[in-house]
């Protein structure tokens, strides 16, 4: 009963299109404007940020000359940490800094003295402390490696600035490698 109650429905709806669609007026459809392209104007070209490194040689001198002032036979350096910004072109590419890190290669007796290499580690962070403010890039602090290193043999140590930082400032040098490094 339902499906031809429905059926008379849509014959009466079919009709009723049918009559409004024989009346003499005629629609027309007035053409919409064509919108006009915008210009399109050069914008700074993108570009692929790739992990970098630069050399610092003004601090590198700075670091170099006062551990050799200590040891004239150590060495020191330092380079930011940071990103290329390499455009598709190829011409050009921007640095951007986000820390210096410094690397130190120092001569001691022996390897497994904490009280030496503990005061070599205090040593190198007061000569990067006396660092101007201006000399360090980069927002985040950096680390510095050690290379200790004997007739033999040696040994490399990184320390993160801020870990050494957050240590107690009256612990004793023979502490700060075991401290720092509890699980050798």
């Amino acid at each position: 009963m339902y499906f031809h109650r429905t059926k008379y429905i849509l014959i009466f709806c079919v009709f009723l299109l049918a009559s409004c669609a024989s009346s003499e007026q005629v629609l027309t459809a007035t053409p919409l404007p064509v919108a006009t392209p915008l210009p399109i104007t050069p914008t700074v070209e993108s570009c692929a940020f790739v992990e970098a490194t630069q050399d610092l040689p003004d601090v590198s001198a700075q670091v170099d000359s006062a551990i050799k002032e200590i040891q004239p036979d150590s060495s020191g350096r330092a380079e930011a940490y940071g990103e290329n910004c390499v455009y598709a072109s190829g011409g050009q590419s921007t640095f951007s800094a986000m820390e210096t890190d410094f690397y130190f290669t120092i001569n001691v007796r022996k390897l497994n003295d904490n009280t030496e290499l503990g005061t070599w580690v205090v040593n190198a962070m007061n000569i990067i402390q006396a660092l101007p403010p201006s000399a360090i890039l980069g927002p985040q602090a950096g680390f510095i490696e050690f290379t200790f290193q004997t007739k033999d043999d040696q040994k490399s140590l990184r320390i993160p600035i801020d870990k050494y930082k957050n240590l107690p400032t009256d612990i004793n040098p023979s502490d700060l490698i075991p401290t720092l490094f509890p699980n050798p």
